[in-house]
């Protein structure tokens, strides 16, 4: 089983339109316009909005199937994928005087790394291809009641064009395709939400009789915001399965090039055993269908521990979750010397959404494919009992028995 390989052109032609977009934690109206234009484009797909800005796309292929009596039997619970729609970044506290201000530090950013780095200054009210505002951070404020802000000097000719709703990215490439590695100032997440959304036009385009969704959230990176408001605020469906997608340190054990991350936990959880084990067994199938082929499909089944990702929270709200992740270099744009786009590997990328795919059109399901890898394990596991059982009785203690 494996479903016609993704087009390492088409993710690229996607990532071209989300992962050069500016984004920061409170700040990601940039992502979610591309996002709901990519929805308003495809009529069989629904976009929806909680009261905390996080966006559903919901694709509903069995729809017509079931209405019209195709189906029987309960349907399968839906699969959703989610993604976060933020990086680490800045946003506008207040003006210091003549060109400087201060910028509240949302989320990683390296602090240790950005002293007079440059810093690319958007605004909310503007186009999101504008003509970034280039500022210098010109040191690091910890204020009494905690956190941190960065003193940050414009051009005296741009200083009054920086104000409220103003927000600030690490002055790096937006994007960059080097033969199979993806350079950019903020692949996490927004090569997970270029996942998600490449896993939705992969259904699409097959027609697929299922049901799927992509949740994407906000203020991952300042808290866990999005998320959190999402799983206490009881709108999400309490029967769906979840894989969370993230870019995770390759510090954490995981090779970049080596295929996408299986997560089995993080640094706080451990996730749903089924969902984890139907991601390794539909993974498992792929990478035998594959074969021999001129383009095989590989995986990496790991703790990655490094962080907590937005599967813990769905995890303690009580909802059945997995995780996968794409290795990343560069976490957090901390390089080895100094401020850097962050890495991915794009095969690493377009076999994750075979991987999700592959799960989401998977006849029996995730946990079914979960159950049958088991009950194959439990037999392999009985046969060996049974053969190592007569040798250990015939030389028990290592000696021959004598009568």
């Amino acid at each position: 089983m494996r479903p016609t390989p993704m087009n390492r052109d088409a993710f690229l032609e996607l990532a071209g339109q989300i992962m050069t977009l500016p984004t920061a934690p409170y700040h990601e109206q940039f992502v979610g316009d591309a996002v709901a234009e990519f929805a308003a484009r495809r009529p069989h797909l629904i976009m929806s909005s909680d009261d905390f800005g996080n966006l559903l796309l919901l694709y509903d292929g069995d729809k017509e199937e079931t209405a019209s009596g195709g189906r029987r039997g309960r349907r399968r619970p839906r699969l959703v994928v989610t993604a976060h729609m933020d990086h680490p970044g800045m946003a506008f506290a207040k003006r210091l005087s003549g060109p400087d201000f201060l910028f509240e530090r949302l989320g990683g950013v390296p602090e240790d790394l950005s002293r007079d780095g440059k810093v690319d200054i958007f605004r909310l009210d503007r186009p999101s291809h504008q003509k970034p505002i280039r500022g210098r951070i010109m040191a690091c404020v910890s204020p009494a009641a905690g956190g941190s802000e960065f003193r940050i000097r414009v051009g005296r000719d741009d200083s009054d064009e920086v104000g409220p709703g103003s927000f600030a990215m690490l002055a790096l490439r937006p994007l960059e395709a080097r033969k199979r590695r993806l350079r950019a100032r903020a692949c996490d997440d927004l090569a997970g939400v270029t996942t998600g959304l490449c896993f939705l036009d992969e259904l699409l385009s097959r027609h697929s009789p299922i049901r799927a969704g992509l949740l994407l959230t906000r203020a991952e990176e300042a808290g866990l915001g999005g998320m959190l408001a999402a799983a206490r605020s009881g709108s999400l469906d309490r029967r769906a399965l979840y894989v969370n997608i993230e870019c995770s340190s390759c510090r954490a054990g995981a090779q970049l090039g080596a295929g996408p991350v299986v997560r089995v936990g993080d640094r706080i959880s451990l996730f749903d055993p089924q969902i984890t084990g139907g991601l390794v067994a539909v993974a498992e199938e792929l990478t035998k269908a594959a074969a021999g082929a001129d383009r095989p499909f590989r995986y990496q089944r790991k703790l990655m521990d490094g962080g907590t990702c937005e599967a813990t929270v769905l995890t303690r709200a009580g909802y059945g979750v997995g995780a996968v992740a794409l290795p990343l270099k560069n976490y957090h744009n901390a390089g080895r010397n100094g401020l850097r786009p962050e890495i991915i590997d794009l095969d690493d990328a377009v076999w994750l959404v075979e991987l999700l795919v592959g799960v989401a059109l998977h006849p029996a399901g995730v946990t079914g494919a979960s159950k049958a890898a088991a009950k194959k394990m439990d037999r392999a596991i009985g046969a060996r009992q049974r053969e190592q059982a007569r040798r250990l009785r015939r030389q028990r203690s290592g000696r021959p028995t004598h009568s």
